[in-house]
């Protein structure tokens, strides 16, 4: 963990080293009706509605000729209790793009940590596919003692009409994986539909309403949610 800690401030420090007329701040205050992560509910949350907020902070940098973009962001959701249930998660990321490629660090507080890979292909409609492998924290084999190394394949088809956005997702766990709860071998667990309009308040205020919809193979479970933001981007 004190290496992943040292790499994201070299990060974050090559980023307040550049030109400010590069950087950008954002803030997101994000309501919805229910959780779902890469197909599954956490926190098992009773009924068709378990509202929470979502909050997350961050930097983001992009290079003259747009070939490199890098964005380091600190995320929290926390349900709305309800009787004796709840549920709040932390999360912290660092991404950065080359040419297309890009890779990624998500430290899950308390829970796990992971790396991601991928690439996003140039054109009028940027699919991307990113694998991750997680290497740190809570996934072990039953034993508690073998490592899991459980992996996530995503791939995602974005496409963006004025300010409509819409986004095709479908998750895949690869092999046998405890984290993920699947004794199977290769499952399809996450297949999601997303759109999005965005209200633009101002230059810098927006208002992103987004309703969602899918299945998911693996947990047997329909996927579905709605959220109303609040952004801030300059």
């Amino acid at each position: 963990m004190k290496k992943v800690l040292l790499v994201a401030v070299a990060l974050l420090s090559f980023t307040f080293g550049v030109s400010a007329q590069t950087l950008g701040f954002s803030a997101n205050e994000e309501l919805m009706t229910k959780y779902f992560w890469r197909g599954m509910m956490p926190g098992n949350f009773p009924g068709p509605v378990a509202p929470g907020g979502a909050t997350d902070v961050g930097l983001n940098f992009t290079s003259a000729d747009e070939n490199f973009y890098m964005e380091s962001y600190f995320w929290t959701f926390h349900t709305v209790s309800a009787g004796d249930w709840h549920y709040s998660e932390y999360q912290f990321t660092i991404y950065t793009e080359f040419h297309g490629v890009h890779l990624e660090m998500n430290h899950y507080f308390g829970d796990m940590g992971e790396i991601g890979i991928g690439y996003t292909l140039p054109g009028a409609v940027p699919a991307s596919f990113t694998y991750y492998t997680s290497l740190w924290g809570d996934d072990y084999d039953t034993s508690d003692i073998k490592r899991n190394y459980s992996g996530y394949l995503e791939l995602a088809i974005p496409y963006t009409l004025d300010n409509w956005d819409f986004k095709l997702t479908c998750g895949i766990v690869p092999y046998n994986s405890v984290y993920y709860d699947n004794n199977e071998g290769f499952e399809v667990n996450n297949l999601l539909l997303e759109s999005c309009y965005t209200f633009e308040l101002s230059d810098i205020l927006s208002l992103p309403v987004k309703v969602a919809g899918g299945y998911s193979p693996l947990y047997k479970t329909p996927i579905y949610y709605a959220t109303v933001g609040l952004s801030v981007n300059f």
